[in-house]
Parts: structure tokens; C-alpha cells; sequence
């Protein structure tokens, strides 16, 4: 019965300390501008004809060219993407096709583009070109954000303290959200439908975007 006793004499005393203690909660963010710096390129090569399967070959056929140049090119990184064929025309006697050739680079960003205006010399047409923030560079901005939002809580909370006149004990719960990463910027280039083989290459240009974080936590004051 002893050690019962002194436990519910524990919780009688914990509890006028625990009624003194008084909770805040609290939220705070922080937020960089980045300059991204990957460039990606999706370009596509089209074909159209009265046969099927001659024009498939003829889009199997560019593919293989552009992957050929693009793999040979150091620190661009090439995939495909998407195929896509379709009969058009009143009788649907026109066959079309197409596939997607996408392109990155982050090192090698004004190599790729003289390789998007060698392909579209080619023929290929491009679907979309722009910078956007690569993984690693998102990755250590929101560490470095968060870590200055959980900073500013902290600072706040001790502030907030000090304006009722008691002081900051610590977070009893500290919650770090998924931090909001802003869309990438519109792209910002010079394109053609399809280049002429001395046309210059297009061109790209970064533009800064914010990456944040935001931190909620439950302050407990405690009287001085």
C-alpha cells in the first residue's frame, strides 16, 4: 500500500504545478529565394502519312537519332516520354504519330541548349523548355528554412514570455510541417515550333523562386 500511497501523494503535488504552468501556441515560418537551377527540355518527334506504319517507323527512326546525339552529350540526362498515335482527316485516311524526348541538365544547362536547337534543326519541335529547382538544392533550402523557423519560434516564444511576465520552460509539442515548395517559374525562352538548321538555339533564363517552412509549436510558461 506504501508505494500507492507515495504515487498519489506525487500526483497531488504535480497537479498545482502542472495548473500553474500556462500553454502558447505558436507558429512561425521562414522562407529563401532560390535560383533554380536545372533546365529541362521536352521535345517531340512527329511524323504524318498515309500509312501506319510508316510513320510510327519514321518517329522510331528521329528518336533514335536525337537519343544517339543527346547520350553522347556529358551531364545531359535523356528519357523518353509519351507516344501517341491518331488517324485524322475527313475519312481518316491521315496517319499521325509522336513521342517525347525529355532532356535535364544542371552543370552542363548551355550545352543542352545547343543541343535542343541542333534536334529542333532536325525537325523535332519542342513542348516546353525552363529552369526548375533540382532536388538536392530544394532539399537543403527547406533543411536551412526550417531550421530558421524553429529558430524564430523559439525566439518568440521566449519574447511572448517575457511580455506576461513568466518565463519560456520549453515545447511540450513542437510540429514541422511539409514546407509549401512554389510551383516552378513559367519558362522564360525563345522557342520555335521547329528551327532551321542555322537558326541560333533558343534560349533560357532562370528566374528566382521562394522555398518555405513553417513550424507550429505549444510553449509552456511557467511563472518566475
Amino acid at each position: 500500500m506504501r508505494p500507492i500511497l507515495a504515487l498519489v501523494v506525487l500526483l497531488a503535488l504535480a497537479a498545482p504545478l502542472r495548473a500553474q504552468e500556462t500553454l502558447l501556441r505558436l507558429a512561425e515560418s521562414a522562407e529563401r529565394t532560390v535560383l533554380p537551377d536545372e533546365l529541362h527540355a521536352t521535345l517531340r518527334a512527329t511524323a504524318s502519312g498515309n500509312s501506319a506504319a510508316a510513320v510510327q517507323q519514321e518517329v522510331n527512326r528521329r528518336m533514335a537519332a536525337a537519343l544517339e546525339r543527346a547520350r553522347a552529350v556529358p551531364g545531359v540526362t535523356a528519357a523518353t516520354g509519351a507516344y501517341w498515335s491518331w488517324r485524322s482527316g475527313e475519312r481518316g485516311q491521315t496517319w499521325s504519330a509522336t513521342q517525347e524526348l525529355r532532356l535535364t541538365a544542371t552543370a552542363a544547362a548551355p550545352t543542352l541548349l545547343e543541343l535542343v536547337g541542333t534536334l529542333q534543326g532536325q525537325g523535332m519541335t519542342i513542348g516546353e523548355l525552363g529552369y526548375q529547382v533540382s532536388r538536392p538544392l530544394a532539399r537543403a533550402t527547406r533543411e536551412a528554412v526550417t531550421e530558421e523557423a524553429l529558430a524564430g519560434l523559439r525566439a518568440r516564444a521566449e519574447r511572448l514570455a517575457a511580455a506576461l511576465g513568466m518565463s519560456f520552460a520549453g515545447f511540450r509539442e513542437v510540429r514541422v510541417d511539409a514546407p509549401h515548395r512554389a510551383p516552378p517559374p513559367m519558362p522564360r525562352a525563345m522557342m520555335a515550333s521547329r528551327a532551321e538548321a542555322s537558326a541560333p538555339p533558343p534560349s533560357a533564363e532562370p528566374t528566382e523562386v521562394p522555398i518555405g517552412a513553417t513550424v507550429e509549436g505549444d510553449a509552456v510558461l511557467k511563472p518566475r
